[in-house]
């Protein structure tokens, strides 16, 4: 009935022993004691034991650990047409900071940002991937943008690229793509044009879309969210607890995530607690859903790595004790 992925980056300082730190790595590239060919040896390596992490804590479809990515959108502005990377804006109420970009021409497909490192991560897995792009709409509102006269022209262009990197990724044997779209809960008088920018997107990929929110309440959205054509909806149920009950309700036939892990907070989650949470879904009729995963509410890049492995580990066990089956190593 449950299994269990991630829905962000992951912690790219990794205290595995043997594993080398991305972060010194980046400072050594930076002041020339390391060229670029050994900085890429340390991402790719970071990447494997990522998801040797994963594997060893029995996510059931892990992911690449979006160990490139700093934030959602930047990883796409670097690699395709149309944004310069800005200065530093915070990234929603978290003390954490992006660099924006700004939308200084129109947005186009280049290169996949995003290929060649599920290619690894599917690899060294040795089990299901779950791909990773940030979603059109959020694109769009993660930059400042000085091109466009309307916001239409933005959003469509925004879903062109979008379907580059999703018909690359169905190219790499991406079975799965979760959609970044943490904007959606904020901006409801928006949803339509939102809707139809992802529509654009996904419809007739050869891949099944997973739509992941989070920070913001889905209720005034998610009933637009069901006439997608995607696969899965999902959104974070630590921070906006009432999204669960948002979640049971919908098309029986589409598949659920439920953020239930706390990515903002040190605190694990009390394992009664989430028997509890899951009883609650089961009983919603999750047996009908043509997929129920369990996630944490975002990033775990939030936290410090031991308690992030401490998190996915509390997930998986909790999963596999509510379901009967054995953690999956």
């Amino acid at each position: 009935m449950f299994e269990t992925t991630l829905v962000g980056n992951q912690p790219k300082i990794i205290e595995t022993p043997g594993t080398p730190n991305l972060r010194l790595a980046r400072n050594q590239f930076d002041r020339g004691k390391i060229n670029a060919e050994q900085l890429e040896e340390i991402l790719q390596e970071t990447i494997r034991q990522t998801v040797r992490d994963q594997v060893a804590a029995g996510i059931h479809r892990v992911t690449d650990g979006r160990i490139r990515w700093d934030d959602p959108v930047t990883p796409f502005a670097a690699a395709h047409d149309g944004f310069e990377i800005g200065g530093l804006i915070r990234f929603f109420d978290n003390n954490v900071y992006y660099r924006r970009p700004t939308i200084t021409g129109p947005v186009r497909f280049v290169r996949s940002a995003v290929a060649e490192d599920f290619r690894l991560a599917a690899k060294a897995a040795g089990r299901p991937v779950l791909a990773a792009l940030c979603g059109p709409f959020s694109m769009a509102k993660f930059c400042t943008d000085t091109n466009y006269n309307n916001s239409h022209d933005l959003y469509s262009d925004c879903a062109r690229l979008v379907r580059g990197e999703l018909e690359a990724l169905v190219d790499a044997g991406a079975d799965w793509v979760q959609l970044d779209e943490p904007f959606l809960g904020f901006h409801p008088e928006e949803i339509g044009p939102a809707c139809d920018a992802i529509a654009a997107a996904v419809r007739g990929v050869k891949t099944k879309v997973f739509i992941y929110t989070y920070f913001a309440p889905v209720a005034k959205v998610i009933k637009r969210l069901w006439d997608l054509p995607v696969a899965m909806i999902g959104a974070d149920c630590a921070s906006s607890p009432a999204n669960i009950d948002a979640l049971c309700e919908g098309p029986s036939a589409m598949g659920r995530a439920f953020g239930l892990i706390d990515a903002r907070n040190t605190r694990l989650e009390s394992a009664d607690q989430l028997a509890r949470t899951l009883d609650r879904i089961a009983e919603s009729g999750a047996d009908k859903w043509s997929q129920c995963w369990i996630t944490p509410s975002a990033a775990l890049e939030f936290l410090p790595y031991k308690n992030a492995v401490a998190k996915m580990k509390r997930m998986t066990e909790s999963v596999a004790a509510f379901t009967g089956a054995p953690v999956v190593n």
